[in-house]
């Protein structure tokens, strides 16, 4: 191999390993993130987190190699061409396939590494990762219901838990109201009658007939419960020990029909919520190519509209395991004459322009696999089309290119020396004015005590441009990754294009509060390193400017984005992540639950829950108004009230047209008719029920600090909330944290440049991740105070940094 060849493969290997530890990291945050709500709810240890990220791993990779080979080419010819040393080749009488050949083998070696990772390694990585999360369902199905919150994710079904005992994972006081169809019903298997239960009271015989064809609302609680998944099927129960079934018609309320069971079991519906059949099956993203082919072949037979769609579907696939990695091919040609006409951009116009380009390829891919599911287009068009786009272009681009080097003076076109001309000219009105301006300098300008002076504005200038490069990209790979994940969900549903839109306009908000951190942890590393490079730093502190007062710009900016993200935290994020979780429910097909919705079922003051269908804030009234009261040392219900309308008075809550069904402990019921307003003392006032149910994420600090208190008035613990709470405070601060951690780097960097920045900012974010997640996790569960768990990653690090920093050479 030449000399010549050796040293541009060697130039392109760095950025692309970098451009592919970037992206890759991104990605896998974005993966946590999304996470984050299952690994939460089921408490999964270190071990078991690790392992699903692994297993998405090959999944990843697939679609950042391609990336990555087009970052490593830009940033590699990039710099080739702003350093003259293609003019050289060029002079010493080296053609330009010279430069092209290392590029095309560079560029065909990726294409074949990455053909092996999907149709080798993607599949097993994926059948792994679904393996590995019915495996996590089955042992800790348990733990996606979280106690004392009202779980309402499937149609017609809410399930609340009391308590879970810490030591085995059971719940303790289990409540479910039924309200599916009849058929729904049948599904409940009680296996053992309780021997003390009471005898048959004096209603209508027809009451045994309402356990099957009642259309009143079912009531179960249980003593205690759990969830498991049955391995052949993958049917998700929920078995219930000690359960009392309470069912009443709406028309003839005295008919009431109370069983008990020492156990039973439902069976949960199998799409929606967290348990979804369709979560642990096979798809067609976890087929080999020979599988798939068996697909297309076994449905091409058929004449059904599913099983068509199904082999569209298959098809897709097939050809997205040689296009995908056919992209590193289109990317290297691409990114050849880009990379030489960029000059004057550097790397990062280089970095600017493979994001665009990866945005423009991945959005392309993605419409034509919706398009060709459909049947709209075949799906070798849907498949390949970005391909040969990109391609062309390429293609084209590079004769323009051979004609430029052999036609085209070093200094530019004649647009470019014009505008330059201009520039110039312009620059020198400047300086002229500045000089007429400051004849006379006072003293101020001699003491040069302004802020910000020139130098601050040129630190500024850098860094804001480079955060801001940094924030846009990172923002559009959490859509391009985003978007992969629900481009089956949009074809299957059918979600409009306004839909789609409004989640992403609502989603971007929730992006932008977990991205801007690190975004300023690279910005300023990479600001720092261009500047250390450059002998920027080595001239600014022979002027006697001192590392620390070079540094005040930046913890400047950082204070103000700590600022600005805490108002986007706490009064723009409740409301986008409700309206992007409402469009996310819409695109995946699931009911939208509303405000008025979530308020169907609220928690008491005491041991009762109250069901209600809405509330009149003009008119103070509850209608259709249900209390739920339980016994206060025994998980079972002692009394149930009912009433039409329930009706603020002043001092209590008015129950009109409704009864009341009290039970004993022998397990005999009294009913009690309600035929005038009768007053009860509930301590819930209608500001209660005026004020919105929410998830804590979106909750203002004050509207979740309000839910606290009445949590714990409730007597129950809210470690986990209160963590939440105080989570709000930390987070901006990050920010400032991240600038603080990253100075003692950027400055100890020398002459390293920006790609070793960007390095060394994904080891100090990732570290820092599994710092705050680890302290939180404390906090959760009661062994670090709420307020020391969220702020502990914040003063660790703030405290690493400032040592780091006194020993830094100023």
């Amino acid at each position: 191999m030449r000399i010549l060849t050796r040293y541009i493969l060697k130039e392109m290997v760095s950025p692309t390993l970098l451009g592919f530890i970037f992206y890759t990291s991104i990605i896998l945050m974005q993966r946590l993130f999304d996470m984050a709500g299952m690994i939460i709810r089921r408490s999964l240890s270190a071990g078991a987190v690790g392992k699903l990220l692994l297993f998405s791993l090959p999944h990843i990779i697939v679609l950042t190699v391609p990336m990555s080979l087009l970052f490593g080419i830009m940033i590699a010819v990039g710099r080739l061409s702003a350093d003259s040393e293609i003019v050289a080749m060029r002079a010493l009488g080296q053609s330009t396939r010279t430069i092209y050949r290392p590029v095309f083998l560079f560029s065909l070696a990726v294409f074949a590494l990455n053909l092996y990772l999907i149709n080798s390694v993607m599949p097993r990585g994926n059948q792994q990762f679904v393996a590995l999360r019915a495996e996590i369902m089955t042992s800790s199905a348990e733990k996606a219901i979280k106690p004392r919150i009202f779980y309402d994710q499937y149609p017609n079904l809410m399930i609340y838990v009391n308590d879970v005992d810490p030591a085995t994972g059971m719940w303790k006081g289990v409540f479910v109201a039924d309200s599916r169809a009849d058929e729904s019903r049948d599904i409940v298997q009680p296996q053992a009658a309780d021997s003390g239960s009471a005898p048959p009271t004096q209603e209508d015989a027809s009451v045994a007939a309402l356990a099957q064809h009642g259309s009143g609302q079912r009531i179960i609680v249980a003593r205690s419960g759990n969830l498991s998944v049955e391995k052949p099927s993958k049917e998700v129960w929920m078995n219930l020990f000690g359960a009392e079934t309470h069912l009443w018609d709406p028309s003839r309320p005295e008919r009431y029909d109370h069983t008990r069971n020492d156990t039973q079991r439902i069976l949960l519906p199998t799409n929606g919520g967290d348990f979804a059949v369709s979560q642990i099956t096979k798809s067609f993203r976890e087929m080999t190519l020979g599988e798939l082919l068996q697909q297309d072949r076994e449905l091409q037979r058929s004449k059904d509209a599913e099983d068509r769609i199904a082999r569209n579907m298959a098809r897709v696939e097939i050809h997205k395991k040689f296009a995908i990695p056919f992209a590193c091919i289109a990317f290297g040609v691409l990114g050849l004459p880009l990379g030489i006409t960029n000059r004057r951009g550097g790397k990062s116009s280089g970095f600017s322009l493979s994001v665009l380009i990866i945005l423009f390829y991945y959005v392309m891919l993605n419409n034509g696999e919706q398009l060709a599911a459909t049947g709209r287009i075949p799906p070798a068009i849907g498949m390949w089309s970005a391909n040969i786009i990109l391609l062309a272009l390429g293609i084209y681009l590079l004769g323009r290119v051979d004609r430029d080097i052999s036609s085209t003076r070093a200094d530019g076109s004649l647009l470019a020396r014009a505008f330059r001309a201009i520039r110039s000219k312009l620059s020198r009105r400047k300086t002229g004015a500045a000089a007429v301006a400051g004849e006379e300098p006072g003293l101020l300008s001699r003491l040069d005590i302004t802020f910000p002076n020139i130098i601050d504005r040129y630190i500024l200038r850098e860094f804001l441009k480079i955060l801001a490069l940094v924030l846009v990209s990172v923002i559009a790979l959490f859509m391009i990754v985003d978007y992969n994940e629900i481009a089956s969900d949009i074809r299957k549903h059918g979600a409009s294009l306004d839909t789609i839109l409004t989640y992403y306009r609502f989603q971007v908000f929730y992006v932008l509060n977990w991205t801007l951190p690190i975004s300023v942890l690279v910005g300023t590393l990479v600001t720092f390193g261009i500047l250390s490079k450059n002998n920027e730093i080595t001239a600014i502190k022979s002027g006697g400017v001192s590392l620390y007062r070079i540094a005040v710009p930046i913890l400047a900016v950082a204070a103000v984005i700590s600022i600005f993200a805490y108002l986007i935290l706490d009064f723009v994020l409740p409301y986008s992540n409700q309206r992007a979780s409402e469009m996310k429910s819409r695109i995946e097909g699931k009911p939208v639950t509303v405000a008025s919705e979530q308020k169907l079922w609220y928690l008491g003051k005491g041991r009762y829950i109250i069901n209600f269908l809405s509330y009149d804030k003009a008119r103070r009234e509850l209608s259709q108004v249900q209390v739920f009261e339980f016994h206060p040392s025994e998980f079972r219900m002692t009394r149930r009230v009912y009433a039409r309308v329930a009706r603020w008075n002043g001092s209590a809550w008015a129950f009109a047209d409704g009864w009341m069904r009290s039970f004993g402990d022998d397990g005999k019921s009294t009913y009690t008719p309600i035929t005038s307003p009768l007053p009860l003392f509930y301590p819930e006032t209608p500001e209660d029920f005026a004020s919105e149910v929410k998830p804590p994420d979106q909750m203002t600090f004050a509207q979740l600090r309000r839910y606290i208190a009445t949590i714990r008035d409730s007597g129950y613990a809210a470690e986990e909330l209160m963590v939440k709470l105080y989570a709000k405070t930390s987070w901006p601060v990050i920010s400032i944290v991240m600038v603080l951690i990253a100075l003692p780097f950027a400055f100890r960097m020398g002459k390293r440049g920006a790609l070793y920045g960007v390095g060394i900012a994904l080891i100090l974010g990732i570290f820092y991740w599994m710092i705050y997640a680890v302290f939180t996790k404390f906090g959760e569960v009661g062994n670090l105070p709420p307020l020391l768990s969220a702020w502990s990653a914040n003063i660790l690090f703030a405290l690493a940094a400032m040592y780091l920093f006194l020993h830094v050479e100023t």
